[in-house]
């Protein structure tokens, strides 16, 4: 299990890469304030990734709700980052899981300081190809979409595509 910020799940959907998640880690779980942002307000704007995400809410997507010493928790960390990021580290702390999909630095500093571990979604991509999950040019493509939807500098997404290129022996 591993759980998720906002961001990384909807990069993922976008990307149509949730079912990575699942097979580097089973179930995703995310806090209520993830799916208010993801879902619901997705859904009120339209956006396509919301309604794919919706549909594995209860299947590989699973809700849970802070108790009341982590919603404290995720309140006070509201004034340094986000609502879905503040409540995905405390649940990260509730539920006793040492990992936390997140592309923020601003949460990846926290959660490091809460001894809770990051994965980003460049990173678990990389997981992917690295265990056989995807092809070579489905990780390319991958990256090709995920610097269409983020904010990310072509030089990140080249050090990927370059590491990708190394571990499968391509010699491009």
């Amino acid at each position: 299990m591993i759980i998720c910020d906002s961001s990384s799940l909807i990069l993922l959907a976008k990307i149509n890469r949730l079912s990575i998640v699942n097979s580097l880690y089973g179930k995703i779980l995310i806090p209520k304030a993830v799916y208010d942002e993801v879902v619901v307000k997705g859904k009120e704007e339209r956006y396509s990734d919301a309604f794919l995400i919706e549909k594995q809410i209860g299947e590989s997507i699973a809700v849970k709700e802070l108790d009341k010493t982590h919603t404290a928790k995720a309140e006070s960390l509201k004034a340094v980052i986000g609502k879905g990021e503040a409540e995905a580290i405390a649940l990260c702390e509730q539920e006793r899981q040492k990992t936390l999909l997140t592309d923020d630095l601003d949460s990846m500093r926290i959660a490091k300081e809460h001894g809770i571990k990051c994965r980003t979604t460049l990173g678990l991509l990389y997981e992917a190809l690295k265990k056989g999950l995807i092809r070579l040019r489905d990780y390319e493509s991958s990256l090709k979409e995920f610097s269409k939807n983020a904010w990310i500098s072509a030089e990140i997404i080249t050090e990927f595509l370059q590491a990708g290129q190394r571990l499968k022996g391509d010699k491009r």
